[in-house]
């Protein structure tokens, strides 16, 4: 009884049969190992992958926004642009102050120029309390071709201010490290502006 489970071949061919076993053998062996270096490998929940098996990564400090809903409008009709804000900042208010800007011309800073700055503020803010505030600084397309071209300085940070939007006559612009004072919300804040919540006209 061969292993095949039939009898051996009459004639002489034992040699043969056993040159067929042994390259039978060798081939079912090589698929074997094949397979094994193919398998998949299962990444069970308490498992980390390795780093040759990971298919796609991510970077933690990546620059990521979390689209939020934005239905309460601020309306600034004096120069032209709506201001959008999440649901709980309904309520809100509004009150204003200026920004400084000092020539870098050679000019005098004696003489600073000014300009409006807008300030949202938090329905929740307390003077035990207080939260982050929402900036708008106010240009005109001159001043703010200025600001770019370097020939004034608007802050004491070594960058300029990031523009929200503009319409024929202003630009509204998010003052360089307006957040570093971290005050309670700055990081809703900051979802909020990276939101592009303002619209000129």
């Amino acid at each position: 009884m061969s292993l095949f489970g039939g009898s051996p071949a009459k004639g002489g061919h034992g040699a043969f049969d056993g040159k067929k076993f042994f390259i039978i053998a060798t081939i079912l062996l090589l698929s074997a190992a094949c397979n094994k270096q193919a398998a998949p490998v299962s990444v069970g929940q308490n498992q980390t992958p390795s780093a040759n098996n990971q298919t796609a990564t991510t970077t933690p400090n990546q620059a990521t926004t979390t689209t939020i809903s934005l239905p309460i409008k601020y309306n600034n009709t004096q120069y032209g642009f709506i201001f959008s804000l999440p649901e709980d900042w309904k309520g809100y208010s509004i009150y204003t102050k200026q920004w400084d800007g000092c020539p870098l011309d050679g000019r005098d800073c004696s003489q600073p120029i000014h300009g409006p700055q807008i300030y949202i503020r938090n329905p929740n803010w307390t003077a035990q309390n207080p939260y982050e505030d929402i900036p708008i600084m106010v240009f005109t397309l001159g001043e703010w071709n200025q600001v770019e071209q370097e020939k004034i300085s608007v802050s004491a940070a070594p960058i300029g201010p990031s523009e929200y939007g503009r319409n024929k006559k202003y630009v509204f612009a998010l003052p360089p490290r307006y957040n570093y004072d971290f005050q309670t919300g700055y990081e809703e804040v900051d979802t909020i502006v990276r939101n592009h919540p303002l619209s000129a006209y």
